[in-house]
């Protein structure tokens, strides 16, 4: 919070070493703290944005440029007349933004292909590797994959190491979408597929989730040195008086120009808890969502309705007295979200299973978030359920 109302203060546009040199040196050791907690290697590069979606659209706009195999910023995305159109993949699970960067980069829609999840929501390996096949065949040109580091509905993390082999063996870019789930993996109990993330080419993650940050700000990592400025570098030359060649100008690395001083409220909570009280905060919230499960699966009217992996937990709410009739049961889980939020108790989400059903979703990713929360939220589901289900 005292980072957020500094950067105000300061009111810097950190497009510019000469407008803020202090706020590009912070924001450039911020990314390299960052860098370390996912486990890239020293020289990575990223830059700050505004949120997940910006962050994985700037990864995408790089792809496009460094795999398409001609100069998309100067000739467009069709590119000569023989070339030949650009294919992405993403699971069936993968947030909506990966979708809507395919029309945002000129791309169209149908230029990211959704790959079939398995029964954990995981992406499967044989339908990417099909789907690759086929294009190559039907003469498209597969340029990237992203795995999901934790993906919007249940929080299911893909086999990030396999989806980088195949992903290596086809010549592909690797994309990770960690916005949710990247940072966990400094945790002791994070899924071991978290550590694949170092071999991927690019990373989104967003410290306004799982480092608590204030909104906004995200980052978006490359492995390679010097990608950015080739997607994204302009020189003007009227932000180029008295430039020294040593000094970094973050809008030769951005799609913005004006760039609020987003990262001093990350570094300054980086500095204050460090590595460690960061795992042990994320560590908790992973053993909170443990806590509600078990929890769940205790209470007989509440079912389990998916895998937890991270700090999501999907359950329903089904009373023994709508047993049979998948219709009010459905209708039930709508108004019990509902009816938690109108009364104060809590405010949680929805996931859509692969059979199309409705289930409660609880996300922990709040510091302040504790045993007592989870243990009322239970219990106003179970109550919940048998006082509404003769209402739907």
């Amino acid at each position: 919070m005292l980072g957020s109302l500094v950067g105000a203060a300061l009111n810097q546009n950190t497009a510019l070493w000469r407008l803020a040199p202090g706020a590009t040196t912070i924001e450039l050791q911020t990314i390299d703290w960052i860098r370390s907690l996912v486990g890239f290697p020293p020289g990575s590069e990223g830059i700050f944005s505004s949120g997940g979606q910006l962050a994985n659209t700037i990864a995408h706009a790089v792809a496009r440029d460094r795999m398409a195999g001609w100069d998309v910023r100067r000739s467009g995305v069709g590119g000569p007349a023989d070339a030949p159109r650009l294919r992405f993949y993403a699971s069936d699970q993968s947030h909506y933004c990966h979708e809507q960067s395919m029309e945002l980069l000129g791309l169209g829609r149908d230029a990211i292909r959704l790959v079939p999840s398995d029964e954990a929501y995981r992406m499967r390996l044989d339908s990417l590797a099909a789907m690759i096949a086929e294009d190559r065949d039907r003469g498209f040109r597969p340029v990237a994959v992203v795995a999901a580091a934790g993906t919007v509905g249940t929080g299911a993390v893909d086999p990030i190491g396999a989806i980088v082999r195949l992903g290596r063996d086809e010549g592909m870019w690797v994309h990770v979408d960690g916005a949710y789930g990247a940072f966990a993996a400094i945790a002791p109990s994070a899924p071991a597929e978290l550590a694949a993330m170092a071999d991927a080419d690019s990373i989104a993650c967003d410290p306004h989730k799982w480092l608590y940050a204030p909104i906004g700000a995200a980052v978006t990592l490359f492995k390679a040195a010097g990608v950015l400025e080739s997607s994204f570098a302009f020189h003007a030359a009227y932000l180029q008086a008295g430039a020294d060649p040593e000094r970094i100008d973050l809008l030769e690395r951005s799609p913005e120009n004006s760039r609020p001083f987003r990262a001093l409220k990350v570094w300054l909570a980086l500095r204050a808890y460090g590595r460690d009280g960061y795992s042990a905060m994320i560590e908790r919230n992973i053993r909170l969502a443990a806590y509600l499960e078990s929890l769940v699966d205790a209470t007989p009217s509440l079912a389990l309705a998916a895998q937890r992996e991270l700090s999501i937990v999907c359950w329903r709410v089904e009373p023994h007295a709508l047993a049979g009739d998948p219709e009010r049961l459905e209708r039930l889980q709508v108004r019990v979200i509902e009816e938690l939020e109108l009364r104060g108790i809590a405010l949680i989400s929805n996931a859509k299973l692969h059979d199309g059903r409705t289930a409660l979703r609880a996300c922990i990713i709040n510091f302040r978030t504790g045993f007592e929360d989870v243990e009322a939220l239970v219990t106003a589901c179970r109550e919940l359920g048998e006082e509404l289900a003769s209402a739907v």
